[in-house]
């Protein structure tokens, strides 16, 4: 199965019985030649529509119908939200959700365990990326590795979300100050900037986190879930804060080592990016979105076991595993570890 990506350069999207037919503009100015093609509907698991894309009514009826969901997300890279079917309205399972929602326990417990997780999977890439080169500052790589594994060990044992909030931070800032060694000199990282970005590695982290996030929303609606009412995100308006919840582990473990593939193999390059007059913000171009969007569904496809011996996964299967297991903690009291990269 498959995503459908729709961007501003795409002028109409209709539907036709089964299929969807999508005509896109493959030139400026406005006698362009068009380019029109039709995608099976059987074949989505996912539309997403970034900028302005002319998509019919029809068409967004019949992804609700079939359960489909359709992300929007700016053409900068902001999420909008999402439009898919009410298919699985459980409202025990909400009025649940909302329980736990104001039991403090609770909800530090889920958060110890999710920050653990993401702290822990941080250390593991740079691991990883260390493995596969001659580092030159063995001993403070090493140094920052021990730091995180501490840092993972507070998280777990935080007597308060303050506390916990607080350790992620400084582990994000050793983390991140590591992870810039491992950026290609025509696209470097300087240190994390958002709202806008401030550089291409900056601009790609945003968006891939993004899309991961809209990804994660529709799984968490499609389990009957309210994806607004999170556990550790629980001061975020307007936001999806359970689906913000359950990416972290996934930030490092896929979306990072994802912008450093991209970057690192010249896939996207610096004339990839553009910067937007109005705030300064460093943004991926049109033209780039098509080979990410290759490179991201290579990614998540990419089979691999989380340990020797056991059947793989990829890491959809792993986003619908984290929902089940924070569905198995709220209604069982089960707590099982989050995502823990091999």
């Amino acid at each position: 199965m498959a995503s459908l990506i729709l961007t501003s350069d795409v002028l109409s999207v209709r539907l036709e019985s089964r299929r969807l037919e999508v005509v896109k503009r493959t030139g400026d100015g406005p006698g362009a030649p068009h380019e029109k093609r039709t995608v099976p509907l059987h074949d989505l698991d996912r539309v997403v529509a970034i900028g302005q894309p002319s998509i019919t009514i029809p068409v967004l009826t019949k992804l609700m119908d079939l359960g489909i969901p359709c992300f929007f997300v700016s053409s900068h890279g902001r999420w909008r939200g999402a439009v898919m079917g009410d298919n699985n309205l459980n409202a025990r399972r909400r009025i649940r959700q909302y329980e736990q929602a104001t039991d403090n326990t609770f909800c530090l417990g889920m958060a110890q365990t999710l920050i653990y997780a993401k702290i822990r999977n941080s250390r593991r890439v740079l691991q990883r990326l260390a493995a596969n080169r001659a580092l030159t500052d063995e001993r403070e790589h090493e140094s920052i590795c021990n730091e995180l594994k501490h840092f993972a060990q507070r998280a777990a044992n935080a007597e308060n979300h303050d506390e916990l909030r607080g350790i992620e931070g400084i582990a994000a800032a050793r983390y991140f100050n590591r992870l810039s060694g491992f950026f290609p000199a025509e696209t470097p990282f300087k240190g994390r900037t958002r709202r806008p970005p401030r550089d291409p590695a900056n601009a790609l982290l945003s968006w891939s986190y993004t899309i991961l996030l809209g990804e994660m929303e529709g799984i968490i609606r499609a389990h009957g879930l309210d994806a607004s009412i999170g556990f550790l995100h629980t001061d975020t308006v307007n936001r999806p804060s359970l689906a913000l919840d359950l990416i972290e582990p996934l930030r490092p473990a896929f979306a990072d080592l994802l912008v450093l593939n991209i970057l690192n193999h010249k896939i996207l390059r610096p004339e990839h990016f553009e910067i937007n007059p109005e705030n300064g913000g460093t943004y991926l171009t049109e033209e780039g979105r098509k080979p990410y969007f290759m490179v991201y569904e290579q990614s998540m496809k990419r089979r691999f076991a989380l340990k020797a011996g056991e059947s793989h996964t990829d890491f959809r299967k792993v986003m619908e595993t984290e929902v089940c297991k924070y569905i198995r903690a709220l209604e069982l009291n089960k707590f099982e570890p989050f995502f823990l990269m091999p």
